[in-house]
């Protein structure tokens, strides 16, 4: 299964020191790293809702193809 392809994308509209992300105007904070992760990439949520209205999520990073878990504010 290809996830690029099978889920809605949203760009990363801001990321500071691979841990702190706005993503669809909400902002998450990895729980460890998201390394190299950056403003411009494309991400879909594999786990949890690009509206915020969760306590964690799991990200897929279509542009580096890896995901990352992270606390929904």
């Amino acid at each position: 299964m290809n996830l690029a392809h099978s889920a809605e994308q949203y760009e990363i509209e801001a990321a500071v020191n691979d841990e702190h992300f706005v993503i669809n105007g909400e902002k998450f904070d990895a729980k460890t790293y998201c390394m190299g992760w950056e403003e411009g990439d494309m991400v879909i949520f594999v786990d949890g809702s690009a509206m915020g209205v969760c306590v964690a999520a799991t990200l897929y990073n279509v542009t580096r193809r890896e995901t990352c878990e992270v606390w929904c504010e």
